[in-house]
């Protein structure tokens, strides 16, 4: 009796949950109507078609009290995979330890192909994490370093990465080399320049940001690695800000090591990482949690943090759905528009200081502005009390104040206007 309840329970959420999915698919698919119905634009013009974009805002549900230039944090799931992930996680807490014990690791193994084949890369040199900052702490924390071991690092890099080489320098004895990065510099070599010349016969691994969260500067990442492997150095990127927000696989940038965030760009779930080890790196890379029972030469070692919830994991896979619904081309194309479309209308006005390069292939949808003479935690402020616009304050002592300007994919190009308007306001306000 017992057993046949069992049986009819787990039929009806099984057909449930078909029922659930084939909704998704329907809701998403609608979307690929409407680009088929718009495919005869060129990609210019479907980058501006604020038709598509409406109806690609519908698969969001923002909040109506405030407009929301402050997707650099994490951007929100769509619908749909929001929907998955709460149907994911009634899934696991029915089928309780069951699920854990026999189905989980097939799922999981699933979505991490499916993540790599995305990402242009083996699903055996993919590990799922819960964010950037757990990713690149494995990669410092596992490498081992010898006294005076040096390490090479922006100074616009993430303040949690800079912890974490001072914590390693002061553990193990590692010097860490800070580079200045030209805010606007005139070309990639600039940059490749400011790393090899700071290199020595002690140096053990390049430290890099792909796009700065403060300025929104993108660097030749590609180049800094080719240059260092020409030195016989290892290579480590933080891309929190450019994957799935910039159209590239990794074996493109030619890292040994690879970090970033899914819940900002990809519109993840909000506690999901990806980290990509080369591999034969993988042998050399101890985990940050204790695991000797999975081979040195195995990705999965690197991501034994005991029970966690892994109905998020699962969600993966419809937010990589909706990403290749519209294509990594597309996406970048609308988050540069985006912020071009408000960049482009201040640039130049006096006593406004924009901290990002004007060329758009040196940046993405993150941007920084300021007003000279004016704190940019007021100024951001500002912004929110006076106009409901969610920016964020983000400066760097002696290089620049600003606050930091960040559309995402449900931003209509009207909310770039309103905020050239709450500039022009603030220019005023301030005066």
């Amino acid at each position: 009796m017992l057993r046949r309840h069992f049986i009819k329970n787990t039929v009806l959420t099984t057909a449930g949950m078909m029922a659930l999915t084939r909704q998704l698919r329907a809701a998403g698919d609608g979307l690929t109507d409407d680009l088929s119905n718009l495919s005869h634009l060129s990609l210019d013009e479907r980058i501006r078609s604020e038709t598509l974009w409406r109806a690609v805002g519908r698969h969001f549900n923002p909040a109506d009290d405030f407009i929301n230039l402050e997707y650099g944090y994490f951007s929100p799931s769509t619908l749909q995979t929001l929907d998955q992930e709460l149907a994911d996680a009634r899934m696991v807490n029915a089928r309780a330890a069951h699920y854990f014990r026999r189905e989980m690791y097939g799922d999981v193994e699933r979505v991490r192909a499916e993540l790599a084949d995305m990402a242009g890369v083996l699903a055996d040199e993919v590990c799922l994490t819960r964010n950037t900052t757990e990713s690149m702490n494995i990669v410092i924390n596992g490498l081992d370093t010898a006294p005076g071991d040096e390490i090479i690092y922006g100074d616009q890099d993430y303040g949690s990465m800079i912890q974490v080489l001072r914590m390693k320098s002061a553990r193990y004895g590692v010097t860490l080399k800070r580079v200045k990065i030209p805010l606007h510099p005139a070309s990639d070599d600039e940059i490749v320049n400011v790393y090899e010349e700071a290199i020595t016969p002690r140096t053990r691994l390049l430290h890099m940001t792909h796009m700065y969260n403060y300025s929104g500067q993108v660097i030749p990442v590609r180049k800094i690695c080719d240059m260092g492997h020409r030195h016989g150095i290892e290579s480590v990127v933080d891309a929190a800000h450019t994957f799935a927000h910039i159209n590239y696989t990794i074996p493109e940038l030619n890292c040994d090591y690879f970090a970033a965030s899914l819940h900002k760009w990809l519109c993840a779930p909000v506690g999901l990482g990806i980290l990509y080890v080369k591999a034969e790196k993988i042998p050399d890379v101890w985990p940050l949690f204790g695991d000797v029972s999975t081979d040195r030469d195995d990705i999965r070692k690197l991501e034994n943090m005991g029970t966690r919830p892994v109905h998020q994991i699962l969600a993966l896979s419809e937010a990589i759905r909706f990403y290749r619904i519209l294509g990594g081309e597309l996406r970048e194309g609308r988050l540069r528009y985006l912020s071009r479309r408000w960049m482009d209308q201040v640039r130049g006005r006096e006593r406004v200081v924009v901290n990002t390069p004007a060329d758009s292939a040196r940046h993405g949808a993150l941007g920084n502005v300021g007003i000279k003479g004016v704190d940019s935690r007021d100024l951001a402020s500002f912004f929110l009390d006076r106009h409901h616009i969610l920016t964020v304050e983000k400066s760097m002592k002696n290089l620049f104040t600003g606050v930091r300007v960040t559309p995402g994919i449900p931003t209509p190009s009207a909310h770039a206007d309103r905020f050239v308007e709450a500039i022009d306001d603030a220019l005023l306000h301030f005066d």
